[in-house]
Order: structure tokens, then C-alpha cells, then sequence
């Protein structure tokens, strides 16, 4: 089942004069929507014969991309609407606040919208200096922006098999990308180049330890190692070698194996004592780090 099948779009709009919330695609264009299973982010995927809105914003950074053969898409500027004629593939960048006004084809949107806050803490930007601002621009081929929005709409297909933490970290690499390459430079820092000192390392695999029965997210442990969650999974991979989402779900596993191995606890109490959220989803997890399934594995050792 792929994400949140409820009939309407989680993604906010607002009316840009009374900052009322204002419905711009029809509930039943929404496919399906993460919903609340990420922090800083959220994706759906959209499908209508004809979109024609008024004038909105959204309040977060969206990335769409568009899934339809060929389609025409329409934008209001300053200057009256503009007309862009995208492809399967092409990307369109709307940056966080900019009111807007779209008339649309017939079309399949993959929509991504990211929290300002994320961005800007993935573009290593000081709070003072205010939010990051990007570039708008449609017909974009980026395949790094193909490649993580696609993989977080596999991750919603599993059923969000791999855990917060791992959604969160694809959402975060998608906004350092889009802060490095596509800021408009107003409001930027150098980039923080701090590392993961043994002791701060200690603190978080004491933290992943602790609290495996929970859904672990990206920004318990950044703020743990005193980092933004960007910098974080980028010095935790270089310390471990493994990303924090793999790491999480590799400490289940490993805890999960004498508790199988050595006791008579049920699947579904080893599942939930660590944290796998249900019964198919630890085997499933289990079965893709060791090649066989819960149960076979404590059959080879009886």
C-alpha cells in the first residue's frame, strides 16, 4: 500500500491576502500522501484531467515532478502566465512562500514539498541571516532530484519498511542538493565542517541503543551530535560506514538474532520490543540483512 490512501492532500495552501487555507487540487487528485510518517517533508502523488487555481502559496519549498508523456503547464507572473511544455522527467522548483497561480493538462505530479527550516539547515545558512531562497524554475533534468524523489515514493510503497529515520535522511540530502545548486546565494555560509568527535559518536549509538523500540528520527540524533541533520548523517556514515538509517535497522537485527536464537519469544514480541512497527515488516527487513526469514533462521539453530 503506498503511503497514506486518505482523499485529500496534506501538503497546506494558503490564501496569500487572508492567509485562509484554500483548496487548490481536488481531494480525490491525491493518489496517495506520506501524510505525517516524515519530518520536514512531505509526498504525494497527484493525478487530475484539469487544474486551474486561484492565486496561492505554499508554505514549504515543493519540488514536482512530472510523470505525464507531455503536458502544458501555465504559470502566473508579474507578467501574465507563461507557458511550459514539460516532459516525463522534468522537474519544476517552486521556492517556499511565492504566491502563484497554475492552470494545468491532464497530468501525473510526483509532489515534494520540503520545510524551509530543513533547506536551510542543509544549506549550512545562519538562522539570523533568515530562510534560504530558491530559484523557481520548471522543464529542470536533474536526475539526483529524479533519483531521491523516486526513492521516497518506493519507500512509501513498502509500506515505510526502512524506518523515520531513513525517509528523513533522503529528504535532508534532497535539500542539501537543492541548496547547493539551486539558492539564489542570498543569506549563505560557509559550509560547517565540523566532525564526529568519539565522544559525541558515543552519545548517539548510547542514544540508538536505548531506544530501539522507538521509530528513531533524524533530528533526535543530529541534535544528540550537535550537528544539522545534513552534516550529521554525512560525518555518521563516515564514521561507521554505514548511513544512520542502515545502522538503526543493522542494531535491530543484531539484538533481534540471540533474542530469536536463544529464547522461545514470539516473532511479533521480538518485533515489537525493537521497534520494527510489525511482524511483515521485520521479516521483510530481516529476511533483505540475512537472506532468510525470522522464523527459518531460529529453525536452523533447534
Amino acid at each position: 500500500m503506498l503511503g497514506d490512501q486518505t482523499n485529500r492532500s496534506h501538503i497546506a495552501t494558503r490564501d496569500p491576502v487572508t492567509g485562509n487555507a484554500i483548496i487548490v487540487c481536488d481531494h480525490e487528485t491525491t493518489v496517495w500522501s506520506s501524510a505525517a510518517q516524515w519530518s520536514g517533508v512531505v509526498v504525494e502523488l497527484h493525478r487530475f484531467l484539469h487544474l486551474d487555481t486561484p492565486e496561492f502559496y505554499v508554505p514549504e519549498h515543493v519540488v514536482v515532478l512530472h510523470r505525464t508523456p507531455a503536458a502544458v503547464v501555465e504559470i502566473k507572473g508579474s507578467d501574465g502566465y507563461r507557458r511550459h511544455c514539460v516532459q516525463r522527467g522534468h522537474v519544476s522548483l517552486f521556492p517556499a512562500g511565492t504566491p502563484r497561480q497554475v492552470r494545468h493538462g491532464a497530468s501525473e505530479l510526483l509532489i515534494v514539498a520540503l520545510s524551509p527550516d530543513l533547506v536551510r539547515q542543509a544549506g549550512h545558512t545562519n538562522p539570523a541571516a533568515g530562510a534560504l531562497e530558491l530559484e523557481e524554475l520548471h522543464m529542470l533534468e536533474d536526475p539526483q532530484i529524479e533519483r531521491i524523489a523516486n526513492a521516497l515514493e518506493a519507500e512509501a510503497g513498502t509500506g515505510y519498511q526502512s524506518g523515520r529515520v531513513y525517509g528523513e535522511s533522503m529528504a535532508t540530502a534532497l535539500a542539501a542538493h537543492l541548496a547547493s545548486r539551486y539558492a539564489s546565494g542570498r543569506g549563505r555560509t560557509l559550509e560547517h565542517t565540523g566532525g564526529l568527535s568519539p565522544c559525541r559518536l558515543r552519545r548517539v549509538l548510547g542514544y540508538i541503543d536505548e531506544n530501539l523500540a522507538e521509530d528513531v528520527c533524524l533530528d533526535s540524533l543530529a541534535r544528540i551530535a550537535g550537528l544539522s541533520q545534513h552534516r550529521f548523517a554525512h560525518n555518521f556514515k563516515r564514521a561507521t560506514g554505514l548511513p544512520p538509517h542502515q545502522f538503526v535497522i543493522r542494531r535491530r537485527i543484531e539484538r533481534a538474532k540471540p533474542l530469536l536464537r536463544d529464547t522461545n519469544e514470539t516473532i511479533a514480541t521480538v518485533t515489537y520490543a525493537l521497534g520494527f512497527g510489525s511482524p511483515s515488516r521485520f521479516t521483510y527487513l530481516f529476511r533483505r540483512e540475512t537472506g532468510v526469514t525470522p522464523s527459518r533462521y531460529r529453525k536452523s539453530f533447534r
